[in-house]
């Protein structure tokens, strides 16, 4: 009988060893993999939308613009700003210049303007403005200001006086 209890004393010691000695192992374990996370979390990169040159370890404003710093992601994109992070309406506003600028880049674009105006673009997705001067049509409202303000191509022919507009919109 004593020598049963002795067997059954040393196996639940045994048993409480090792299973104290697996969990101090995952403990182990777990604070190794919130290390990894720490150093990981110390290699983020930010950059500027705007400016993707522009790189820094931490969050922060872009010297050449002032716009914030957005975190890149593994696949090297900048991502979105986390909520606590949103853009500002600047940021938003000189995010969207530079979108507009490229996509009027890759558009159908013939303004009848030295520097193409957004109206089309954003109205129409192309710009047909100096075919329609040309053939005595109206403009969008933004190239009849351009003209106004003498920002018209060189077009024979055509001055500033000859340019109507047309508000109701014209078709592409």
């Amino acid at each position: 009988m004593r020598r049963a209890s002795f067997v059954v004393t040393i196996v639940l010691m045994s048993f409480l060893a090792f299973g104290t000695h697996g969990r101090a192992q995952e403990s182990q374990e777990k604070g190794k993999a919130e290390s990894a996370r720490h150093q990981q979390h110390d290699k983020e990169e930010y950059t500027c939308p705007m400016h993707p040159d522009v790189k820094s370890e931490k969050p922060g404003k872009c010297p050449k613009c002032g716009m914030s710093l957005v975190l890149i992601e593994e696949k090297g994109e900048a991502t979105s700003k986390s909520s606590e992070q949103e853009l500002s309406g600047k940021e938003k506003a000189l995010l969207a210049k530079k979108l507009l600028a490229e996509a009027k880049e890759e558009l159908v674009y013939n303004c009848c303007l030295k520097d193409p105006c957004d109206r089309c673009a954003l109205d129409h997705q192309s710009c047909q403005c100096n075919k329609d001067l040309r053939a005595g049509k109206g403009v969008c409202s933004d190239c009849y200001a351009g003209w106004q303000m003498g920002q018209g191509e060189d077009i024979p022919g055509i001055t500033k006086d000859k340019v109507k507009p047309n508000f109701h919109g014209h078709q592409h």
